[in-house]
């Protein structure tokens, strides 16, 4: 499905998410809608997520997206905007210019030919490969014409004379030698004429040789004509050609320029995003070296402050700011060790506190206890008159999610030895007094904390110690607790 920019908007306004989009988040959604959508996922999970783990993941996830997309991080929660390097901006001008560069074009229209002589030229042609047959008629001879009327008017003026002549010597009578006399005068010319016929036929057949001449003369003059203005043409389209392949070479040459401008900051980036990276790992590294080195401070302090509760003492105010603790926890761990030791004291003459068991580990994990107050809670619903109905209302007040079991718990609580029972919830007869929930839990956070720092001595210590002071329920929860943990008692 193609998504929009509005589609994503809409979503992350539906889901209560837009305002944690960062404003470089909703850049990159306006010009990659898909990425935005991807991302309000993430943010959807990282929202869920009830554990750091899956935390980590959908942050992890997204900062991926954010470098695919936008070559930045989002910090920790996503909010923020950390460049992956100094040029990136750079970087997305350039691929935008190598997306937009578009196909090679040349304004330039080519030159065409256009041979002004080619009907001329075809005419001459036709002319000279069509010629006709040489053919000849004194008939149709003008010059032929012309020489018969020459002669015949030679020969009839000479044919006369002759005859004149001869007529005037007989005393003016025609005689046979007169006669004889202008015949052949008349035959001279009529054989002269006859004698120009040769003559005009090779004049004729002269003018065709000579007419087939001049138009082969002149179809090589228009042909010559031609191939200059065809040459001046090829030397049209030549240059042309010169300056298309000039104008695509330089095409060429700024497309790999900025493939080659990409690649340097592609790799000034990569060393940027490096140092980057190296600087965060620097970082993170020193964040958990002292946040390392706060944990073994405050176990340490802890240890000293447990001793001191522990013989009877009063720590610091500094010491329990130092430990990590608060003060509502410090004062009930002192109540538990000075139930301890009351506890211990009542024993003491039958033989000491500690029920001779042995306590070990097994591997498996350790919690502390809970941190709920509920000596308070339970001492203000005691105080109420409706115990019941106080917890339902007020749980959440003094650090409860839920009131599931809670009353169940206070009535524990009085069983404990702030009311007046004397046996356990559970119905069985205590082997003491009862540690209450609060006393309890706060036991087993210190053998958890114990085991947690591999200080088994110290675990079997607190536990031998609270051991005759626990109710048989609270002995059988203890039992039961160790056993999920991986330990034995």
């Amino acid at each position: 499905m193609a998504y929009t920019y509005e589609n994503f908007l809409d979503q992350a306004q539906k889901s209560g998410l837009y305002s944690q989009f960062s404003q470089s988040d909703l850049d990159t959604a306006s010009k990659h809608p898909e990425f935005g959508m991807s991302i309000l996922s993430l943010k959807k999970d990282y929202a869920n997520a009830t554990t750091d783990e899956q935390r980590l993941l959908a942050n992890t996830a997204a900062e991926e997206l954010r470098k695919s997309y936008g070559n930045y991080t989002g910090g920790e929660d996503g909010s923020k905007y950390y460049s992956a390097g100094k040029i990136p901006g750079q970087i997305d001008t350039t691929l935008d210019k190598m997306n937009g560069y578009g196909s090679f074009s040349y304004d330039q229209p080519a030159p065409t030919y256009n041979n002004q002589y080619a009907q001329y030229q075809q005419d001459l042609l036709d002319q000279i490969v069509n010629r006709p047959e040489f053919s000849w008629s004194k008939e149709q001879d003008p010059n032929w014409s012309a020489y018969k009327k020459q002669y015949l008017r030679e020969g009839e003026r000479a044919t006369a004379n002759a005859l004149a002549q001869t007529s005037a010597a007989s005393g003016g009578r025609p005689s046979s030698r007169a006669v004889t006399a202008a015949t052949q005068a008349g035959d001279y010319y009529a054989g002269k004429l006859a004698d120009t016929i040769p003559t005009l036929y090779q004049n004729a057949y002269q003018r065709y040789l000579d007419e087939y001449t001049m138009k082969r003369q002149d179809l090589g003059t228009v042909n010559a004509q031609e191939q200059i203005d065809y040459g001046k043409y090829m030397d049209q389209l030549g240059q042309w050609n010169t300056d298309r392949s000039f104008s695509y070479q330089k095409y060429l040459d700024d497309y790999i320029r900025l493939q080659s401008n990409l690649g340097a900051l592609q790799g000034q980036d990569q060393v940027d995003y490096s140092r980057y990276m190296d600087e965060i790992n620097r970082k993170d590294n020193q964040e958990a070296l002292e946040y390392q080195r706060g944990q073994e401070e405050k176990t340490f302090y802890q240890k000293q402050l447990d001793a001191i509760l522990s013989a009877g003492g009063a720590p610091s105010a500094e010491l329990v700011g130092q430990s990590g603790y608060s003060n509502e926890y410090v004062k009930a761990l002192q109540n538990y060790y000075q139930q301890q030791a009351a506890a211990a004291a009542a024993t003491g003459s039958r033989g000491g506190s500690s029920s001779g068991r042995s306590y070990r580990s097994t591997g498996g994990n350790t919690t502390s206890g809970a941190s709920q107050d509920y000596d308070q809670l339970f001492a203000a619903a005691k105080a109420s008159g409706h115990p019941q109905s106080y917890i339902s209302n007020n749980y959440k007040k003094f650090g409860f999610t839920n009131s599931g079991g809670l009353y169940n718990d206070y009535k524990t609580w009085l069983d404990g030895g702030n009311g007046t029972g004397g046996t356990s919830q559970s119905g069985s007869t205590a082997t003491g007094t009862g540690l209450g929930t609060a006393g309890y839990t706060i036991v087993m956070g210190q053998v958890g904390l114990a085991a947690k720092s591999g200080d088994m001595s110290r675990a079997q210590k607190i536990l031998d110690g609270a051991w005759p002071g626990m109710s048989a329920a609270e002995q059988e929860a203890t039992l039961s607790w160790m056993e999920q943990n991986g330990m034995k008692y």
